[in-house]
């Protein structure tokens, strides 16, 4: 046993990773019907609470009781500032709907919410601004990644690299990762914007992170409200002018990463990640 620990130890970010894709793809790729098995809705719902037992059993495993009641307890840390939720809650859906307006402004139309996939979820006369709250709460909850991401993969990275080259480097691995999301059918436009989308938000969740002390919590909300931004915003798949919403959501993610990294260097890198 202590041959296997000392391994994982060693090995710690490539096991977590392994096992992070091992425990999340397969229900991926049952679920976009590329594997000749039956996935409940329920288990594609919770997929990435593959990425809360990777990064606990990992931890576990190498780290010990100590080591997982540390990643758990970043989830109590909330006395961050006031102005670290405010980025974490307003700047997706500002960024959504600054996208939506200049569609708006360039169509000389007015912006059309009822081809959005929570239109079509609810339906397109439901009252869904009540569904906001719910569904971001829900994703708060169901969405486990910022575990792996930021719990797991990012201090590990941040304890060898800088904050920056790290953050590029978890944000390929993160695109990579939803890649099942997009292979039926491929669609390689959409996905090369989801890469660089990813690559560029992952320097935003560092930021965050390094900034609240490692707070799991604020970049949890964080990834809550992005995914609740394109779920409410977003116009739906298949929808005539999904991809330049799209396409300019990217561009303006990518100006305002390059804005910080500019402006904030020197906070970027000197933020010191939690201890692993």
């Amino acid at each position: 046993m202590s041959t296997i620990r000392t391994f994982l130890s060693r090995h710690a970010l490539i096991a977590g990773l392994v096992l992070m894709f091992a425990l999340t793809w397969p229900i991926d790729l049952a679920y976009a019907g590329l594997l000749p098995i039956e996935i409940p809705f329920a288990a594609y719902l919770f997929l990435g609470w593959g990425f809360v037992l990777a990064a606990l059993i990992m931890t576990g495993l190498t780290q010990g009781k100590m080591g997982v009641a540390g990643l758990l307890k970043r989830y109590l840390i909330w006395r961050v500032g006031l102005r670290w939720y405010v980025f974490a809650l307003g700047l997706y859906p500002v960024m959504f709907l600054a996208a939506l307006g200049m569609i708006a402004v360039w169509r000389q139309a007015s912006i059309d919410l009822n081809q959005t996939m929570a239109a079509q979820f609810f339906g397109a006369s439901a009252s869904w601004p009540f569904f906001v709250l719910p569904y971001f709460l829900f994703e708060a909850v169901a969405n486990g990644e910022e575990m792996g991401w930021r719990g797991y993969v990012l201090p590990r990275l941040q304890a060898v690299r800088g904050p920056l080259t790290s953050a590029l480097i978890v944000g390929v691995i993160w695109g990579f990762w939803h890649l099942p999301k997009f292979l039926s059918p491929f669609d390689p436009a959409v996905f090369s914007m989801v890469m660089v989308k990813n690559v560029a938000d992952s320097v935003l969740y560092t930021w965050l992170y390094n900034n609240t002390r490692g707070s799991l919590l604020l970049v949890t909300l964080f990834h809550a409200a992005g995914n609740t931004a394109a779920f409410f915003l977003l116009p739906s798949v298949g929808v005539d002018g999904r991809v330049g919403v799209l396409l300019l959501i990217v561009l303006l993610d990518v100006l305002t990463v390059t804005g910080l990294v500019f402006s904030t260097r020197s906070t970027l890198h000197d933020a010191r990640s939690p201890a692993i």
